[in-house]
């Protein structure tokens, strides 16, 4: 047990040596970096800052992002009343369409009366006001 026990003691001085060691480097390490003078580099900014802290670009972009904002919300309200006037438009057509069929059926009735009218009339052998005349021709050739 003597044997482990010298063995653990002589582990623990070469870990606390070995932290020791380590310790001192940091320190020195640290006494360096913030002994000596140290120049911050100023980094050049990018082309798209640099153009935003331009005035002119600044208003350019403000300008496009207005017209993007307005006119995209005009462009979707055109588009939905132009479908509204086209659905209305095709709407009128459908109406006028069956209106027209419609008319077509009651002219065809009425054209139908009119030639049973003119069949009746041609088939008729003299006008009503000559008949008598039409029937004493007609006793006459008897």
């Amino acid at each position: 047990m003597s044997f482990e026990g010298e063995k653990r003691e002589v582990e623990d001085i070469q870990l606390e040596s070995a932290l020791r060691n380590f310790r001192a480097s940091v320190h020195r390490w640290s006494e360096q970096e913030f002994g000596r003078e140290h120049r911050v580099s100023l980094r050049q900014p990018s082309r798209l800052r640099r153009a935003m802290t331009n005035p002119i670009a600044g208003w350019a972009l403000a300008c496009m992002v207005a017209l993007g904002a307005i006119g995209v919300p005009v462009q979707v309200h055109h588009q939905r009343q132009v479908a509204a006037l086209q659905e209305a438009a095709r709407q009128q057509q459908k109406k006028m369409a069956e209106e027209a069929a419609r008319q077509t059926a009651a002219n065809a009735i009425d054209d139908e009366d009119l030639l049973s009218h003119v069949d009746s009339d041609i088939a008729q052998t003299a006008p009503d006001a000559m008949e008598p005349l039409a029937s004493m021709m007609s006793e006459i050739r008897k």
